[in-house]
């Protein structure tokens, strides 16, 4: 199965993708055996390498081979805020991090999920793949992210483009009300909108809602940040659901490259 692709990306179609779960698989048992995606190590599944039919379709330059040439750079994902760059000769795990960051054109980097926030960022000569957890979110990963890319590349969030992937919606993300207080605590009232009050204290976030919420109050364009994909717990399609599932549903990659500066 081809890798998912943001609609709106046609110039980006052979840099970036959300894999579903199958086509993310690989045999390499030291890949497994790292905890890149802050689950214990039997719960693994590392990045794949590409189909060679894409493989071919991407050199040929048909906009088809949506699988990196390079397998994508990965970190041991921890539910934070923490954001890392990469760099040419790097080797997975890059560290400890939710969010990577690369600046050379063809050097794709990845986030492992299973319900958290896939989340895409695109601009010019520098691109980030971060994974946004409730816990990652509350803290303000993409936030983070954001301000090294202002800080280190000189990029406004207005130049920045956004995709947030598939992951678990407000319909079926279920949570104690305590824990979105925690958000409303931290980034005022408005939270509440995005909360559908259920009994015995608890009720729904709407997880992606939010992080584009924080992303607009940053900056970035509302046309701009696009949702990518359907729920994992309740939507169709292939999409790997802890929730649903437990821990051998397997990981779909996000992935991204940055392209040639124009």
């Amino acid at each position: 199965m081809l890798d998912l692709l943001v609609p709106s990306w046609s110039d980006a179609a052979g840099r970036h993708g959300f894999r579903p779960p199958d086509a993310a698989k690989g045999p390499s048992p030291a890949l497994r055996a790292q905890q890149m995606d802050g689950t214990p190590p039997a719960e693994q599944v590392p990045p794949a390498q590409p189909p060679q039919e894409l493989l071919r379709a991407q050199q040929l330059g048909l906009g088809l081979g949506v699988q990196p040439l390079n397998e994508p750079l990965r970190a041991q994902q921890v539910h934070g805020v923490a954001v890392i760059e990469v760099s040419p000769g790097a080797q997975s795990p890059v560290g400890e991090a939710d969010a990577l960051v690369s600046a050379t054109v063809g050097l794709a980097v990845g986030i492992a999920t299973a319900d958290c926030v896939p989340i895409l960022l695109d601009a010019p000569g520098v691109v980030a793949a971060v994974h946004a957890g409730w816990r990652g979110s509350l803290e303000g990963v993409v936030l983070a992210t954001l301000r090294h890319l202002a800080t280190r590349h000189g990029v406004a969030p207005a130049e920045v483009r956004v995709a947030l992937g598939p992951s678990i919606d407000g319909c079926c993300f279920e949570i104690e009300r305590e824990i979105a207080a925690r958000f409303a605590v931290r980034w005022g009232s408005r939270v509440w909108r995005l909360w559908r009050e259920r009994p015995a204290g608890k009720g729904t976030l709407d997880l992606r809602g939010f992080n584009a919420l924080v992303l607009l109050e940053a900056g970035v364009g509302e046309n701009a940040i696009e949702r990518v994909g359907p729920c994992t717990f309740c939507g169709p399609g292939p999409w790997a659901s802890y929730r649903r599932e437990g821990p051998d549903c397997g990981r779909q990659l996000a992935w991204v490259a940055p392209g040639p500066r124009p």
